[in-house]
């Protein structure tokens, strides 16, 4: 059995009651939910809300399920618009949106055949998109769409709304330690806490980043594997490379973290200079500070080691 990789991120839940933790397997991955409500059982039923609507999410996006909206588009012809769910709109226009402010850096149609020809590597998403009827439609032959950089982010984001709808205050909800959404504070008052991992030291925190209404999200080669390549050039990412990114959603942070991992400074700041609220946080092999930020978002901050409390 191989190692399993060690996570992006590390969730600490504040000791401060009242705190209900639930945990739901989606989208090849643990969901941990934390809520801070007084009311077990009521807590429970929203938990069990949200974590349907994680479900539902895997059903219209997951490639891997034949009925989804995003297998139906990989298997249409050219020119055939397909029907597909507003969330799918939603998803797609955040993936061409991120695609172009990173320089094709993130790229959800990275696994077509004409991004492997050299005047499509870096275009526009090889998609018609019409968000007033709901439809999508391939430009060209081939084109396969994969939304695993950015559907468990949009996953967490949707969660959190349904937790809202059920009055629940405050919650800290991550996916598989990759991405991590809070809203509201522990019943202490103090932020949640999320640490950054060390991409080759499963048990050494580099920074911690404090969030009250905000995301982190981390992507890092030990996290992904040996195969994660710069969609641009198919070159492979540098062995023990690590990023992370702050935004005001869950869907935009885990898909800036894919990007910021084959994005050098210069990409970085491009990339947060063109999306409002948002942060790159990047490994220093050497200095004194672990890991630097440019750019800012509001409602998470960095805290160095020796500023943590």
């Amino acid at each position: 059995m191989s190692r399993r990789p060690p996570p992006a991120l590390e969730i600490a839940s504040p000791a401060a009651a009242p705190l209900r933790r639930f945990a739901h397997d989606a989208m090849a991955c643990t969901f941990e939910l934390f809520l801070v409500a007084s009311d077990a059982r009521y807590a429970a039923h929203a938990a069990r809300a949200a974590t349907d609507e994680i479900d539902r999410l895997e059903r219209e996006l997951s490639r891997f399920i034949p009925t989804s909206d995003i297998a139906h588009i990989n298997r249409a012809a050219p020119g055939e618009f397909v029907p597909v769910s507003i969330e799918t709109v939603e998803c797609l226009t955040l993936a061409s949106q991120v695609h172009a402010a990173t320089g094709g850096a993130f790229d959800i149609a990275y696994r077509s055949p004409a991004r492997r020809i050299p005047a499509h590597a870096t275009g526009p998403p090889l998609l018609t998109l019409d968000p007033t009827r709901h439809a999508v439609a391939p430009r060209c032959p081939g084109v396969e769409l994969d939304l695993g950089g950015l559907a468990k982010g949009y996953a967490l984001d949707r969660a959190a709304a349904v937790l809202r709808e059920w009055h629940i205050a405050a919650a800290l909800l991550h996916s598989g330690q990759s991405t991590a959404l809070a809203f509201g504070r522990p019943a202490d008052g103090t932020p949640w806490r999320v640490g950054l991992r060390a991409p080759d030291a499963a048990d050494r925190t580099l920074a911690t980043v404090e969030l009250h209404a905000a995301a982190v999200a981390g992507s890092g080669q030990a996290l992904h594997g040996l195969h994660v390549r710069d969609p641009r050039t198919g070159a492979p990412v540098a062995a023990g490379r690590a990023a992370w990114s702050l935004a005001p959603t869950a869907a935009l942070a885990d898909a800036l973290s894919t990007a910021f991992l084959v994005l050098d400074e210069a990409g970085a700041r491009a990339a947060v200079a063109a999306l409002p609220d948002t942060a790159a946080l990047r490994r220093r092999p050497k200095g004194p500070a672990a890991v630097v930020q440019c750019g800012n978002a509001p409602g998470a901050q960095l805290v160095p080691p020796a500023a943590r409390p």
